[in-house]
């Protein structure tokens, strides 16, 4: 039985001495336990833990009347100010030490009240990388959501630039079926170029968007994501609800995936204001109100001057494009879209191709290196193969086999591109594939397994047309008749008086 005055001295020990369970045990030779009950004996003091003495403690009156003036002050200047006065711990001390000293000042908000087609907020949301050939791509997704209905768009991209960004908005807003009379933004560099408290200096390229569709460009302020917490919400919606558990081949699967969850679900759920309605029919209310779109599209496009070098190819996001080989080392103008890249020279258009979200990749149009295999001998040749290999891979080994047959490798890739243009490049492959299987190197082999799947699908055989090199012939315009009057000559009678 332990007397009261040796109960009184384990709390007295423990609470105003700060000594620790064990060593009060150890004192009186009790086990832990037997202190640790009568401590906390009559329910106001639990297992209070040890707090050893810290080198700041000493500083803590003049840390408060610090922190009290300057609340925003920060650890590391603070740990200056007491290392003048003889402190000799490190500045993680002081971090941890005053944590619990720093004054918080809960803030406050109103609900935000938003007519219907005022406002849209709008956000870019990283979602990791997704391989495209050899490339390894960042996948960005652009959301814009209209603060009255909840009714969004939202898009996968290759990259969040001013072009994508721009030509987002304006899928958005087709999507939409009319534009809202305010975007907010974040401050992001698409939109904001610099600020200095409420002076605001908005991309150019943005605000020429925005006189276009009518709308004025918002910027949040500074630390103040709740300003467009309605878009920040459907980030935090798309990763969970969309984004998780899901594979994509392509960015246009993505996409395909992205709006059918957009239309099945995200407009199926509860309108937050009003549980009883949906996000669909809130937004039917709203998009009579929305401005409407104008007549022409905005050119969201990447326009740079560009220069080729000594071959004739121009470079952009880590493709080769060809332009005609006269234009080498000439100053052009390089228009990227989402889809297509096409190259100027002044105002012409001298190439178009499409853009490819490869790495290392030639995209060659043929008809850009004619003249240039009419002045170096031998260069088609070399160019055509190349062309070919890339085009059907499997080429390589009909190559080989010509090779031991001792076919002209040069006069039977012109046969063969022929071929691509009269039957189609699959029809080729095909072509080739079995070619090689069966050990025929002859281009003649190969244009009659053509011939024989065309037959197969029902399509009419190429005739192929060999005219004479000279003037009169080739260049001899033929005029088209109406072969309609042939019908009428079947139908004449004949000598008995009968129909034919």
């Amino acid at each position: 039985m332990i007397p009261p005055e040796i109960k009184a001295e384990f709390r007295r020990l423990y609470i105003a001495e700060r000594m620790t369970m064990h060593a009060i045990a150890k004192h009186f030779g009790v086990h832990q336990s037997t202190v640790s009950r009568y401590v906390a004996e009559d329910g106001q003091v639990r297992h209070i833990r040890h707090v050893p003495k810290s080198q700041v403690d000493p500083y803590i009156p003049f840390i408060t009347e610090v922190l009290a003036e300057f609340p925003r002050i920060r650890a590391t200047r603070l740990h200056q100010m007491i290392k003048d006065r003889g402190f000799m711990g490190t500045a993680k001390c002081v971090r941890e030490r005053i944590r619990s000293l720093r004054p918080k000042k809960a803030k406050a908000f109103l609900p935000q009240t938003v007519f219907a087609g005022e406002e849209a907020q709008v956000d870019w949301a990283s979602f990791g990388t997704i391989q495209v050939g050899k490339a390894e791509r960042k996948l960005s997704c652009f959301l814009m959501v209209l603060s009255y209905s909840r009714a969004a768009y939202a898009r996968f991209t290759y990259d969040q630039s001013l072009a994508s960004f721009l030509f987002a908005h304006e899928e958005a807003f087709r999507f939409f079926g009319g534009v809202p009379r305010r975007c907010r933004y974040d401050n992001l560099k698409a939109a904001v170029i610099e600020r200095h408290g409420q002076a605001v200096r908005y991309n150019d390229s943005l605000l020429e968007f925005a006189g276009h569709y009518c709308f004025r460009a918002s910027a949040c302020n500074p630390f103040s994501g709740h300003e467009k917490g309605r878009v920040e919400r459907h980030v935090r919606y798309l990763r969970d609800n969309f984004f998780t558990g899901r594979t994509f081949r392509d960015l246009d699967g993505a996409n395909r995936q992205l709006m059918d969850w957009l239309m099945e679900v995200a407009y199926e759920r509860p309108w937050p204001d009003d549980r009883e309605k949906k996000v669909k029919d809130v937004f039917a209310d709203e998009q009579p109100k929305l401005l409407l779109l104008p007549k022409n599209d905005f050119a969201c496009n990447i326009a740079r001057p560009i220069r080729s070098g000594k071959l004739p190819y121009v470079r952009h996001d880590l493709n080769d494009y060809s332009i005609p080989y006269q234009l080498v080392q000439r100053p052009l103008s390089l228009i990227a879209t989402e889809k297509e890249v096409r190259i100027l020279d002044g105002q012409e258009e001298v190439a178009r191709h499409l853009r490819s979200y490869s790495k290392g990749e030639r995209i060659s149009d043929h008809s850009h290196f004619i003249g240039l295999y009419e002045a170096r001998p031998g260069a088609e040749t070399v160019a055509g193969r190349a062309y070919m290999t890339k085009l059907i891979p499997e080429i390589e080994q009909l190559y080989a086999l010509m090779v031991v047959e001792g076919v002209a490798i040069g006069a039977a890739t012109a046969k063969i591109m022929g071929l691509v243009k009269d039957y189609g490049e699959k029809t080729v492959q095909a072509a080739v594939k079995q070619a090689v299987e069966r050990g025929l190197a002859r281009p003649t082999y190969l244009a009659q397994l053509c011939v024989q799947r065309a037959s197969q699908r029902e399509e009419r055989p190429q005739i192929p047309l060999d005219l004479p090199h000279r003037p009169f012939v080739r260049d001899l315009m033929v005029t088209h008749h109406d072969p309609s009057g042939y019908d009428d000559l079947a139908d004449e009678p004949t000598l008995s008086g009968e129909g034919k």
